[in-house]
């Protein structure tokens, strides 16, 4: 019976975890996010004149951040216990041109896939599209 028990409370324990790592609360996206890929393509933050990053400002439902040239801001729609998360259609950017504007098109031109966020390895936040699929990894930087 004890093995049983056990057995049953080991399972009951491990699909908490998983479901943990599934899910984020809105709360755990404050603060600010150096790009690491867009699309499973790594960026280099020395390639460019500012290192890609996104900022949350959950409170405010607003976003900032550089796509590696210019400035972007905007509205944030995020939320709701599946992880939605959307660009609002609000998104404003400078118009800058710099040496290296691969990012810049690479970052603006998948913002609109995103539709919902999961946590991922050692600090990093994933933004998925409709199908789950990660199109932004991120690494924590500054914030909650």
């Amino acid at each position: 019976m004890k093995k049983t028990t056990f057995t049953v409370m080991l399972a009951a324990a491990l699909a908490s975890c998983s479901t943990v790592q599934k899910t984020a609360s809105l709360d755990t996206l404050d603060g600010e996010w150096r790009i690491v890929s867009v699309n499973g393509e790594q960026l280099d933050a020395d390639d460019y004149e500012t290192a890609p990053f996104f900022g949350f400002n959950v409170a405010e439902r607003r976003v900032y951040g550089c796509s590696g040239c210019n400035r972007l801001s905007g509205e944030l729609d995020a939320g709701g216990p599946d992880g939605r998360l959307v660009f609002g259609d609000k998104i404003a950017s400078t118009r800058m041109m710099c040496r290296n504007m691969a990012a810049e098109r690479k970052v603006l031109g998948a913002m609109p896939s995103v539709t919902s966020f999961r946590p991922g390895k050692k600090n990093t936040m994933l933004l998925t599209d409709k199908s789950g699929k990660t199109v932004f990894e991120l690494q924590k930087t500054s914030g909650k």
